[in-house]
This record gives structure tokens, sequence and C-alpha cells, in this order.
């Protein structure tokens, strides 16, 4: 019944929105210009926070609860929604909130050969540190203890202690699978993630059993759908997080567009109609950011290949952004449209690069065909690889199965030098199909290669 009074009025809000009249900027007046541009600005400033509610509310209407681990047995496809994922390995999921106290994390030791690697993090997407093989506890096993801020009760013989200053706290990691995801490697990364354990610190000594939830093959919708409707849930992320030091100003610029902590969600029409609006331009706002402004260091002159991360600031900060003197909530939000995990130590266990352009400046072109060389012996301890995104999103390209390549595939046809031809296009050529990703012909696209060190792949080029 409640789920039924709830699709009820959101259909009466939609319809309400549909209805009202679009707003138009250049017949706006001075304080409705100001709420449109603090609308966007809003949008962008929480779009991390937004990354992990979408993220926590599908494994949620998946059946992963908090302190239950979310996992997939095979790698997954499509349909796994959010921040430029991979399909090579096989994602786990986990999150908790300290409103009742502190959590905590249990990592086991590597095994089988196999080994995971990972964070933990607060709702801003704020790392508190690096776990598994390539983290702090070496894959060696650990206890990470999380506990809100001033905590000052009792703590746990032997577990890393860490003050998480958001009510809710997730980890995503990944096992590390060499020789690649073969049905052997997955059934012992299912074997491991089944020793992870998760539990209120009051229950130490008897926590109870872990929940686990395989979420292959579910459609999990984790990307922030950037709508009128993300004010709503900007609103009830205020409700249920603490609000920090560095976010009382945008305290000031919510209460100015209708979002107040204790107070109610009433945007009127009017108020939707900019909402609806300003959403959309600001997420092409941060694909401009990330991809185009150059925020994002290019790697080498005349190419547009950039570095995942923006400089300065994400190593610089810990990726919060928070620089002594000012916060840079543009380039964060810009980051966290494109991600979904941070890391604490990055380089350790991973290294990426991101394309959205050809030399000239031109989107990649779903429609068009392309051609990119990996050059031989690119210096990886484990694997490379190579993924294809829709830029909106940043996410896989829905109902196209295969998203990645990497160097353990069998079916990737190598050159007499070692270097690989890999091809982007609608529709693969006759001989061509293992070393070809399919693109949707009315969709632009970006790909991202995995585990890349910067030498020796300067010689890597996407051509039409």
């Amino acid at each position: 019944m409640k789920k039924a009074m709830t699709a009820m009025m959101t259909a009466v809000l939609m319809a309400g929105i549909a209805g009202a009249e679009e707003f138009d900027l250049g017949k706006a007046d001075t304080h409705d210009r100001m709420t449109y541009h603090r609308a966007i600005d809003a949008a962008v400033w929480a779009m991390p926070l937004m990354n992990f509610k979408f993220y926590r509310d599908s494994l949620a209407d998946n059946g992963v609860g908090p302190n239950d681990v979310g996992y997939n047995s095979k790698v997954q496809d499509w349909r796994f929604q959010t921040a430029t994922p991979n399909n090579t390995t096989p994602y786990i999921h986990a999150y908790w909130n300290l409103e009742d106290g502190p959590v905590v994390f249990e990592m086991p030791p590597s095994a089988g050969g196999l080994g995971m690697f990972g964070t933990i993090m607060d709702a801003w997407q704020r790392p508190l540190e690096d776990v598994g093989a390539k983290g702090r506890d070496r894959g060696l096993s650990a206890k990470y203890l999380m506990v809100p801020p001033g905590y000052n009760g009792k703590l746990l013989p032997n577990a890393m202690v860490y003050e998480q200053e958001t009510n809710n706290g997730f980890a995503i990691l990944r096992p590390i699978l060499p020789g690649g995801a073969t049905r052997e490697n997955l059934a012992k990364a299912t074997a491991l993630t089944k020793q992870i354990k998760i539990y209120p610190l009051s229950a130490a000594g008897k926590p109870a059993k872990t929940k686990y939830v395989d979420v292959w093959g579910k459609n999990l919708e984790m990307t922030p759908k950037m709508d009128a409707g993300i004010y709503e849930q900007i609103h009830e992320m205020i409700q249920e997080e603490s609000v920090l030091d560095r976010d009382l100003a945008m305290m000031g610029l919510l209460a100015r567009i209708g979002i107040m902590k204790g107070g109610a969600y009433k945007p009127n029409e009017k108020l939707q109609a900019m909402f609806a609006k300003a959403a959309p331009e600001a997420l092409e706002y941060m694909i401009w950011i990330y991809h185009r402004s150059g925020i994002n260091p290019w790697m080498w002159e005349g190419k547009k290949w950039s570095s995942l991360i923006p400089e300065p600031g994400s190593r610089e900060t810990e990726w919060s952004h928070e620089f002594p003197s000012y916060y840079d909530y543009h380039a964060r939000g810009a980051l966290f449209y494109a991600i979904i995990t941070s890391v604490k130590n990055y380089g350790t266990a991973t290294f990426y690069l991101d394309v959205a352009e050809t030399a000239d400046g031109e989107w990649l072109d779903g429609g068009k065909n392309y051609k990119l060389v990996m050059p031989p012996d690119v210096p990886v301890e484990d694997f490379w690889s190579i993924t294809t995104y829709d830029p909106e999103t940043a996410s896989y390209l829905r109902n196209i199965v295969k998203s990645s390549i990497d160097s353990t595939m069998k079916d990737i046809k190598k050159n007499a030098d070692g270097s690989v031809d890999i091809y982007f296009g609608p529709k693969p050529e006759q001989g061509k199909e293992g070393n070809w990703l399919i693109t949707d012909p009315e969709r632009r696209f970006s790909c991202w290669p995995a585990s890349m060190a910067r030498s020796r792949s300067s010689s890597m080029g996407v051509s039409s």
C-alpha cells in the first residue's frame, strides 16, 4: 500500500512538472536567474553524495542492506550502471551507518593466489583507507573500525581505527585475478568474498552472520539521474547526513532553493521548471570540466589522452579537493561525475587514462569507426584493459554486452610485434570481432585504458 501511494504521488508530481511552463533564462529576472544558477551549483556540489545515495539505494532495492555484502558471481555487464566501472573483474559492494555506533569491517587474507583491493570511504567518497593486497593490510587480513567524530568509547583490540565524519560509509572492492576471469578464479573470488565481515562494534565477539547477496545480472541503476528529481534526492540526503563545517556556506545556498536540514521539500511549479533545466546543464558542465577543460592534465602534446584525476587537488587533498585556503567543489563534482570510488594511494593498484575526443577535438562518435593501437609489452603487473562508456552517464553503453577488452582475453589477436589493434564502431568487421568494442550509433562515447603506467604508452592514439 505504501509503495502504491508513493508511486501515485510521484506520478502526480511528475505530471505537475510536465505541465509547468518551461523555464526561460533569457526572460528571467535577477532573482530567478540567481536561483537557477544556485541550482546548478548545488547539483555540482552534491555529485559525490548523490553517487553514494544512488549506489546505496540501488543495492537496497536489490536486497543488499546495511552491513551486507553484495557481490558478482560473474563479471558484471552493462546492467551495472555506475560511474566508469570495468567488466574485467567482478565488483564487491558494502555500506554501513554509524548513527547507532561504530562499525567493524573485516578483510580476509589473500588466499589461493587471489587477493582483493579497494577503498573504505565516507558518504562524500573521501577515502578512509585502501584495503586488501594493495592496501594497508597487504593481504594479510585486518579489522577496520569506523567511529563517529569525537568518539570516546571502547575500541576493538588489534583493529585499525578511523574517524568517519559522515553517518554513512561504504566500500567498493575488486578481486585480483591472475590469469583473468576464468571459471576457477571466479569461484575462488566468491569464496574469498564470503569471508568479508561487517558488523556493529557492539556485536564484536558475537557478530550476526554476514549476509551475502549475488547481484550479478540485476539492474543496478546507480548513476544519479540528472533531472528535476535530483533536488529531492539532495534534500533527502541532507536530512540523514551530518553538516560538515566546510559546507555551511553551501547550506545557505541550498536554503535559497528550498532545501534545508529539518525543513520540508515543497518546490512550486516555477522552481520545479528551473530544476528541470538546471540539472541537465549541471551535468553538461561537469562533462565539459572533466573531458575538455584541461583540469585533467593532457598526457601527450597533440593528443587528447588525459589523466583520470583533476590536478592539482586529487592527490594533494586525498580526493577531497579541500585546500588550506579554499574548497574546489567544482573539480570534485566533475571527478565524481566520472567515477564512483576514490582511493587513498592512487597508483598502487591501478592507473587510468581518459579519452573522449579525437586529436581534432571532436567527440568520439558511436556511429563512426576508430582504431586504437596498444603497444607491445605494456608495463603492467597484472593486465591492461580498455573500456567504453557513455559520457552522459559515465557508465556502460546500454544493451551492449561487451564493454571491455583486456590483455588476458584469449580471443584477442596480437600483431607480429606484440602490439594489439583495438577497434570501435557500431558493427564489427569480419575477422576482427575479438578485438572490437561495439558502440551505439546514436550516442557519443569515451574510453579508459586501465592499469596503464605512464612510460612506454606514448604511442597510443585514437584514429578514425
